[in-house]
């Protein structure tokens, strides 16, 4: 998908490749900005939401709306509120065109490469160490496998359970059954 105001690939690289992170902003980002309209804000809130809306939109990739935001924050006037608006209706509009499909094929890496075996070792070994992205990124990868049986998608989404809740030991005895 080609969008013409939000730019992944730099976002994703401002996260650390971090795609459940990016997806999570992108969510809130819709939720705090699908209903607000900046024109109808008095100056106090206005300028406040527009100092907010800089830093999120860098967080998104929303480069053209990150500008007009900062120059707007910088220069403590309104006079692109109506190029703001309309900015921000087409950054949201992308957003409700993007899956996640689509976030997880912009840095796509392969993953044939592991064996599952060796994932489900270093997620162990990441649980042992109470390292979050130690668990997640192999369990990350793991989805991402074809030829999974249904047991393993099964384990899958019992540790994928267990890391959002940060329970390591859990995620421990799982994979030493």
């Amino acid at each position: 998908m080609n969008m013409k105001y939000i730019n992944k690939e730099l976002a994703l690289k401002y996260l650390d490749y971090d795609i459940k992170l990016y997806k999570n902003i992108l969510d809130g980002f819709k939720e705090q900005y699908n209903s607000l309209n900046f024109l109808k804000l008095e100056d106090t809130s206005f300028f406040k939401e527009v100092h907010q809306l800089k830093s999120i939109s860098k967080n998104i990739g929303a480069n053209e709306l990150f500008k007009i935001a900062e120059d707007m924050n910088k220069n403590k006037s309104r006079k692109s509120e109506t190029l703001l608006q309309k900015t921000l209706e087409n950054v949201l509009s992308e957003i409700n065109e993007i899956s996640l499909t689509d976030i997880n094929n912009t840095t796509k890496t392969p993953v044939e490469h592991y064996s599952k075996k060796e994932l489900f070792e270093q997620i162990s070994n990441g649980a042992i160490k109470n390292r979050p992205k130690k668990v997640e990124e192999p369990l990350e990868k793991l989805k991402q496998i074809q030829n999974l049986t249904d047991d393993e998608k099964i384990l899958i989404s019992k540790l994928d359970k267990e890391i959002k809740v940060y329970n390591f030991k859990n995620i421990v005895n799982i994979l030493s059954k």
